[in-house]
């Protein structure tokens, strides 16, 4: 008696990368590592709010765990580049899957987040080089040289150079329109539906999206010397 085998001709594991159901939930569990992360990264950063002293606290105990954060910045390094070389190459071969154009481009059951989330990701790639140059001092804005003060420093002297403040904000709007297509697909891919529930995962998505970036701004700018006076005055 013959027996099927697991894997056929055209999709060996070593080739099933280039099937679109595979691309997908690779780009699916990546996706939501980094989304947990989002999370966490924003709920350690709202010490910026308490000041400094609460800051170099936050810092000094994650300098004292560094199995700890070594393992977290391992882990979302990991999930970014598999994300970074697995997206690409799902938009190149669903670019490719047609060779020949539609005469009329008619986009159907899809967004304008859907349809620019190469562009949305490229934004966002540019801001996190600029983000983690600026946090690990290597765009230094601050006077002063200390390694730890100048951390703090360094964030809230930077914030207040519209180049740097505007690339931040432009990075979080591409980063709302990124995780609001990006969630609402991963519910799809991981099948995550019931037919009650399915009309939810839009709003979520839209919530959950607009959500983080709009928590990331408010530390931004709430730690800005002139919101905070403008504050002060109400």
């Amino acid at each position: 008696m013959s027996q099927t085998p697991l894997f056929t001709r055209e999709s060996t594991l070593p080739t099933g990368w280039k099937y679109s159901v595979m691309r997908k939930f690779a780009m699916a569990i990546s996706g939501l590592v980094m989304v947990a992360f989002l999370f966490g990264h924003w709920a350690g950063n709202t010490v910026l709010l308490q000041g400094e002293a609460s800051f170099l606290e936050y810092y000094a105990w994650l300098q004292s765990h560094p199995l700890l954060h070594y393992a977290v910045w391992i882990i979302i390094a990991t999930a970014l580049l598999f994300h970074l070389a697995v997206g690409p190459s799902h938009w190149l071969k669903n670019r490719h899957a047609r060779p020949i154009a539609y005469k009329k481009k008619q986009h159907q059951a899809t967004t304008w987040a859907a349809r620019s989330m190469m562009v949305s990701g490229t934004v966002l790639l540019l801001f996190l080089i600029v983000h983690i140059a600026q946090v690990r001092g290597w765009l230094n804005f601050a006077d002063n040289q200390s390694q730890v003060i100048n951390l703090y420093q360094n964030l809230r002297a930077g914030f207040t150079l519209w180049p740097i403040l505007a690339i931040y904000l432009l990075g979080q709007l591409a980063l709302a329109f990124h995780l609001y297509h990006g969630l609402w697909s991963q519910f799809q891919t991981l099948g995550i539906h019931h037919p009650q529930y399915n009309h939810l995962r839009r709003p979520l998505a839209i919530l959950l999206g607009i959500g983080i970036a709009v928590l990331n701004c408010s530390l931004v700018l709430l730690n800005l010397d002139a919101v905070q006076q403008f504050l002060e005055n109400l």
